[in-house]
């Protein structure tokens, strides 16, 4: 994924993330950092994620589940919080 573009990055996750909006940024080390908008409204961001790390299709599908995995635990511990 280090020799995608933002453009590309982009694209690429939003085809998988589909009811989401997302948007990326590729920082002055390189690295990226992923905001993703939930339709019900919750934002999400991942920073710093290390490009070279992730290597084609296999690598933004991993991403992927990485991210979704971040929202789940995001979710479940928001819904914690408001509980106590």
């Amino acid at each position: 994924m280090d020799t995608l573009t933002k453009a590309q990055i982009q694209r690429a996750l939003a085809r998988r993330l589909r009811n989401c909006r997302v948007s990326c940024t590729i920082n002055p080390d390189n690295s990226l950092s992923v905001t993703v908008l939930a339709p019900d409204a919750n934002q999400f961001t991942i920073a710093n994620i290390n490009r070279a790390l992730y290597h084609g299709e296999s690598g933004i599908n991993r991403l992927v589940r990485e991210i979704l995995e971040d929202m789940v635990v995001s979710r479940q511990s928001s819904r914690l919080s408001s509980v106590e």
